[in-house]
């Protein structure tokens, strides 16, 4: 799209405190200052966050960081309270920011090496290439062959993690033991390490189980739709349930059995995509796009499971490492590609790899944006009602071959929830102001890094800078701002968008019935949405969620910050408007937003948070949650989320 505002303007936008641009109603009566919201506010908001010169709001970037000072300075304009860093603050904005550091890992190519030292050729050993030779007389030993980093192994595999964060490797030598697939499935009684011992070892890993591979394809499958061409799903959340069941009860993968049992790393061997890669000019290199390098969270990696180094194993790696043994490279590949059982067996004990890899390190910082109305009852406001949404988007891309464009604005995604946290938080400061405050606090977050896999929102759960169990609800808003247009309209495979006066609302059936029961009580005494609970479930049936790869669908459930509230045991709602095909693309633009019926949504929203702040009791958590939620807020509560933790702790954001 073309620029939309001048650089001017938008600087004075950023200075500027919008009027209300509607006096309250009566319709609105018992819901505070809601009435207050406005399409015309919301526009404006929406405009300036979707605008080229933000280039996208990526995580960590200056179009971010721009977002970020343009909310704060409204929300200091409107006299909300801080809810970010209070200590050694530089300026008036600062106490809105709620700062967390990220580090990019970077793999400094030069110095990756990697070395096997095998029995020299026809000197003993397990028979040739093509496998199937009688162990012979022990062989001396040859001199270590090099393999070239990028072209012939790579970092990464994961041996069914995904692959760990990129740390520095040094093993001087270790012996080979190669586990097929390396799972360990208890409902089959499979066990590939029988008789094995990989202590002080490198595993050597090919292929998945069967079921996981069918449900690999089919994810892959739904991720080549539209949204495929920036990335696919939403957050970290999107993924179906594993069908082996739940890791470390009904499964063992080999990273997890690997680090239980003292292997030294695993070798993954290629799959046909990672060879691909591998041929490719820049393969393996990790150059950084359009977006700069890849970041984590540093406060996350002190809880991210323990793990052992994974790297994958090109065509020349991998018929070095099969030389001479009961298999060949050829016959582990093919079986490997088919998803065949394979027998495990230790490797010649001469033939052994050293291993080095090294990182430069990148550093930055980014920020949540918090505001608080305080609540009017002297003990009631101590608990919140959190209204969220996430401020990040994808950033830019490669120029658009057509039209050159190639800021992904992010009109919608999320700049329709953003917008009206910013009408909500006005709305209910001008209602303060005019002594119509809540009994309970409310909280507008403004979470970074949703794309980068619910950063924001896991990171105010996790360090949270009020105690977390004070907060009765969270309320999240994400993509509210576009329904099906009046020329005919077809919702592509996949995805299902509302109609006007319609939303989805995600997670109360879910989650609390009671939560359910006061959304309803108040739209229907209010806005009169139609609400849609097709994505309000976790098993997709004939009438819910039934879009996607069967019998998946979406799991719309687990795909924005909504999620890290539930595993604190939070009750959610997430409304939406549903997806739709300038999803994840160049063309979700602000022209395209339907902005009555963000208004009508976030009046909504909005009254839904007054209800439940000033409600006598909170609601309640259903008796039965979903298995996946309970296993996640499990391992939210082995990794000590929710300890209230001061936000000055971390270095301000450096503006």
């Amino acid at each position: 799209m073309r620029r939309i505002i001048g650089t001017s303007a938008l600087l004075c936008a950023m200075l500027l405190t919008f009027a209300v641009y509607a006096t309250p109603q009566s319709k609105g009566k018992g819901y505070g200052n809601v009435d207050a919201i406005t399409q015309d506010e919301l526009k404006v908001y929406d405009y300036f966050l979707a605008a080229d010169q933000l280039e996208g709001r990526n995580v960590p970037s200056r179009g971010y960081d721009t977002a970020a000072l343009y909310i704060a300075s409204h929300l200091k304009e409107w006299r909300l309270k801080p809810g970010g860093n209070q200590a050694s603050t530089n300026g008036p904005l600062q106490p809105y920011l709620m700062p967390f550091e990220l580090v990019s890992n970077q793999i400094d190519a030069a110095n990756m090496k990697l070395s096997l030292t095998a029995p020299a050729a026809g000197r003993g050993g397990r028979g040739g290439a093509g496998g199937g030779g009688g162990r012979g007389a022990a062989a001396a030993p040859a001199g270590p062959r090099s393999f070239e980093y990028a072209k012939e192994w790579t970092v990464g595999g994961g041996g069914g993690r995904g692959g760990p964060a990129i740390d520095p490797i040094d093993i001087a030598g270790a012996q080979l033991v190669f586990v097929g697939n390396g799972y360990v499935i208890n409902k089959t009684k499979t066990n590939p390490y029988q008789g094995l011992d990989v202590r002080g070892k490198i595993m050597v890993v090919a292929g998945v189980p069967p079921e996981l591979a069918a449900a690999q394809a089919a994810a892959a499958t739904a991720r080549g739709g539209a949204a495929g061409a920036a990335g696919g799903g939403r957050g970290r959340g999107g993924a179906a349930p594993n069908p082996l069941g739940v890791e470390n009860t009904d499964f063992v993968t080999p990273q997890g059995y690997a680090v239980k049992n003292g292997a030294r790393a695993i070798i993954t061997i290629a799959t046909f995509q990672q060879l691909s890669t591998m041929a490719s000019p820049n393969a393996g290199g990790r150059a950084a796009g359009p977006n700069g390098p890849a970041y984590q969270v540093v406060k996350f990696q002190a809880a991210r499971p323990p793990s052992v180094p994974s790297i994958v194993a090109g065509v020349d790696l991998t018929n070095a490492i099969f030389q001479g043994e009961k298999l060949s490279a050829t016959q582990v590949f093919e079986g490997a590609t088919a998803n065949t059982k394979l027998e495990s067996f230790d490797l010649t004990a001469e033939k052994k790899v050293a291993l080095h890899t090294a990182v430069t390190s990148d550093h930055s910082l980014t920020e949540n944006v918090i505001g608080i109305v305080e609540g009017s009852d002297p003990v009631l406001k101590n608990e919140y009602v959190v209204f969220s949404g996430h401020l990040d988007h994808l950033g830019l891309s490669v120029p658009d071959p057509a039209t050159g464009d190639r800021v992904f604005n992010g009109a919608d995604d999320d700049g329709s929830g953003s917008a009206a946290l910013m009408a909500m938080a006005h709305a209910y400061a001008q209602g303060a102001a005019k002594g119509m405050r809540p009994k309970r606090s409310i909280i507008f977050a403004w979470v970074a890094g949703e794309e980068k896999g619910l950063w924001g929102s896991q990171y105010f759960n996790q360090f949270p800078p009020i105690d977390i169990t004070k907060v009765v609800a969270d309320l999240n808003m994400d993509m509210i701002g576009r329904t099906k247009p009046d020329t005919a309209y077809v919702d592509p495979p996949s995805y299902k968008l509302v109609e006007k006066g319609e939303i989805f609302v995600v997670g109360p059936n879910i989650s609390s019935d009671e939560l359910e029961k006061t959304l309803e009580t108040v739209n229907n005494g209010y806005q009169k949405l139609k609400i849609n609970h097709f994505y309000d479930v976790t098993a997709p049936d004939a009438t819910h969620d039934n879009l996607g790869p069967q019998p998946n669908g979406q799991r719309i459930f687990y795909r924005s910050d909504h999620y890290n509230f539930a595993k604190m045991g939070i009750p959610i709602a997430f409304f939406t408007t549903g997806l739709h095909p300038d999803y994840h693309r160049l063309t979700d633009s602000p022209e395209k937003i339907d902005f009555l019926e963000m208004e009508k949504v976030t009046k909504m929203v909005a009254a839904s948070g007054w209800v439940l702040a000033n409600s006598a009791t909170r609601p309640k958590l259903n008796a039965k949650l979903p298995d996946q939620l309970i296993n996640d807020m499990k391992t939210a509560h082995d990794q000590g989320w929710g300890k209230l933790t001061p936000v000055g702790t971390l270095p301000n954001t450096p503006f």
